[in-house]
Formats: structure tokens, sequence, C-alpha cells
């Protein structure tokens, strides 16, 4: 399981658009989210379980984050242990298709972009991905228990009921199914302006921010992009709201790097227990390496950053 196909695939693979309407209610608007979200999940889960196409367990790890963001939208607003639970769950299965994406990044692009050690003679190709390969396979292995067991299947049954509005049938208090009639815009506006609120916040004095303060702005950006991303037709049908998205991800994408020294730090720490002189010396000269990098994209960051704060929002 080691070479994993590159495969392209397909468009109905991957997350589509949520087409909402603008007098839809918020009970009409979780309708529609969850049923692209249950698409999304069901079409991934094979090809994930599968593991010879990595972008399955991507997709995947797409479809639970987005299920997880709308989760945090309704509870704030609507209480229920039954919320609580799918948080919980989705967490769960979250961070084991994580750990498989996070080796299939190493593996394909970390790995690939140290070739410049290797160059300078420090065997990274040589003695790396022979312990990395047994972990990846592992993490897939995992990935393939958890999609084919209960917490999967429970979500997807939450799924289908939220995309047949059932799950509102539940006994609530009238005052909870009456804010269910909300206008949706009204719903969406209220939530993004404090998703974006909170981003701007972590944010403050980037230049000052450490590594780990980046991450933390860069989970905030993918928030409000995921909530973004659910109402934009709500606010700015057509391309009204595409300069927003495009900047908010250029943002996040440009605070990867982050992200992934913070990650790749972590699969590292894996191969600690390595005996030898010369795997203390690869492991070094990696994490050196990419410390060196990630001090490179700071000032692309903060432009990207400064970009996306003088962006016009797309719901005021």
């Amino acid at each position: 399981m080691a070479d994993r196909a590159q495969t392209i695939i397909p468009d109905s693979h991957r997350a589509m658009p949520v087409e909402l309407e603008r007098d839809d209610t918020v009970r009409r608007a979780v309708v529609r989210i969850a049923r692209v979200l249950r698409d999304h999940l069901e079409a991934n889960r094979p090809v994930a379980m599968d593991g010879r196409n990595v972008e399955g367990v991507h997709q995947v790890r797409v479809a639970l984050r987005r299920f997880r963001a709308l989760m945090g939208l309704l509870r704030r607003d609507y209480p229920s242990a039954t919320l609580d639970e799918a948080a919980a769950r989705a967490r769960m299965l979250a961070r084991t298709v994580g750990e498989a994406r996070d080796w299939d990044v190493f593996m394909l692009e970390t790995l690939p972009g140290l070739s410049p050690l290797g160059r300078a003679g420090i065997n990274v190709a040589g003695l790396l991905p022979p312990l990395a390969n047994p972990l990846r396979d592992a993490a897939y292995e995992r990935v393939r228990q958890v999609l084919g067991g209960e917490d999967a299947e429970w979500i997807l049954h939450l799924m289908d009921r939220l995309a047949e509005g059932a799950l509102w049938d539940e006994a609530r208090s009238p005052a909870g199914l009456k804010a269910l009639e909300e206008p949706a815009a009204d719903f969406a506006a209220r939530h993004l302006a404090r998703l974006h609120r909170k981003a701007r916040r972590t944010g403050r004095g980037f230049t000052r921010l450490t590594p780990p303060e980046r991450h933390g702005v860069r989970l905030a950006l993918k928030k409000l992009r995921y909530a973004s991303e659910f109402f934009v037709t709500l606010h700015a049908p057509g391309q009204k709201g595409g300069a927003f998205l495009r900047r908010l991800a250029a943002a996040q994408a440009t605070l990867g790097m982050d992200s992934d020294v913070l990650t790749t730090g972590r699969l590292l720490e894996r191969f600690d227990g390595e005996a030898g002189g010369e795997m203390r010396h690869v492991l070094g000269a990696v994490s050196g390496f990419l410390c060196c990098r990630q001090d490179a994209t700071r000032d692309e960051a903060h432009r990207q950053w400064r970009r996306f704060r003088r962006t016009p929002v797309f719901w005021a």
C-alpha cells in the first residue's frame, strides 16, 4: 500500500457549491447544506477506504471539516445533545483521517521539497521513507476501520436526517423551533460577522506573532472560509463574493507553511527513537531547513493578510 495511485478524482467527488435562495429560512438552508455535505462524504468514503487514491482521504477530511463547521454554527443558536454528539464523533473521525492525510503530505510533498538537502549530501531519501511508509500504511488501516465503523454510519444517518429536515422533528422548545424560521440571510450575516471579527482579532499584530500563533490565525480563517462558502449565494450571488473568498483563500494558503512545519515536526518525533548519529543529523537538518523556509514566507503571509483585512465583506 506504500505506492498509491495519483489518479484524478471526478468533480462529483469534490465539495460542490451550496446553492441557497434569498428567502430560505435557517431550516431550509440547513437542508440544502446537509445534502451537499452528505453527498461529498458518501462519494469519497469508499475511495478513502480503498486507499489507492490519496485524494479520497483528503476529500473525506474536507467533508468532515465542513460538517464540523456547520455543527459549530448550529450549536451556538440551537443547543442539542444530538448536535453535540455529532461534533464529537466527527472530531474523532477527522483526527484519524487527518493522520493519514498528514503522512500523504509528508511523503508526496514534504520529502520531494527536501531535495536540496539531498544535493548537500544529507541522506533524507534513504533514511526517512522506509520509516514513514509503515506508519502511513498503519494510518490508512485505521482509516478503513473508522470509516467502516459505527461513528461514520451514525454521522451519515444524521446527515440524511438533516438533509430531509427530519432532525428538527425532535422535541424542542417553541422558541427554538421558531428560531429555525429565522431568515437564513440574517443567521448567516450574524455568524459571518462574528467569525470575521475573531479572525481579525486573532491576527492582530501579525508581524509579531509566533509560528504557532500564525497557525491559530489560519484555523480562524478556515472556519470563516467554510461558513462563507455555505452562505455566499445568499448575499453575493454570481461573482460578487468571489473577491472576498479569493483573498481569504490566499491568506490561508500562505499561512500553510506554519501548519506544515508544525505537522512535520510532530511526524519527525515518531523517528526520534531510531538509533544512529546519521539519523539525528538528518532530522536536525530537516527541521532547520523547514524553519528557514517558514521564515522566508513571513513577508508574503503578511502581505496576503493585509490584503484580506482590506477586502470588503460580502454580507454587509
